[in-house]
């Protein structure tokens, strides 16, 4: 079925697209399936992830509305999104209608292997580590204003890395 692929994307052997669009940039890993999603620039999917439109539970499916209020979708099927610059492992499992929200990253464990819930940048799992300054907050909320990066892009040029100019919107 249509699917979009935007500039740049990676699709390796046996990946499976139905009604979705990859925006560019990203990546998707072998063996995934991805079922009526929209993915964010500069995202990577990992290797084995399930993302359903079909809800297996006996339950109407819920989505956020125009105002980012859930409400029953009245859809059999609807599938997820995930925002741009976000890295998922291997092996997720995500629900029908789930938004995972830009610059999170999601190690797939045992207490993270589906995804069941919308999940928000505050609950990325890269603030657990200690590089955590390395993966910048980069698409932030209408809602929150300016960002101001303390730490720099880097550039690889020349077989050395190069500080690259700030996105620092003050300017």
């Amino acid at each position: 079925m249509l699917s979009v692929i935007g500039d740049g994307t990676f699709l390796p052997f046996r990946t499976s697209l139905f009604m979705t669009t990859l925006m560019d940039n990203s990546m998707v890993a072998q063996n995934s399936c991805l079922q009526m999603c929209v993915i964010g620039r500069n995202t990577f999917i990992g290797a084995g992830s399930t993302f359903t439109d079909f809800n297996l539970l006996p339950i109407p499916i819920r989505a956020r509305d125009g105002n980012g209020q859930l409400d029953i979708a009245n859809r059999p099927v609807l599938g997820c999104c995930v925002g741009h610059n976000c890295r998922l492992g291997a092996g997720m499992i995500v629900f029908p209608a789930r938004t995972i929200e830009s610059d999170t990253i999601l190690l797939a464990s045992h207490e993270r292997r589906v995804i069941d819930k919308d999940v928000h940048y505050e609950e990325s799992d890269h603030h657990k580590l200690a590089s955590a300054t390395l993966h910048p907050h980069r698409y932030p909320r209408s809602d929150e204003g300016e960002l101001h990066y303390s730490v720099p892009d880097l550039n690889f040029t020349r077989g050395s890395y190069e500080e690259t100019p700030s996105l620092d919107r003050r300017r």
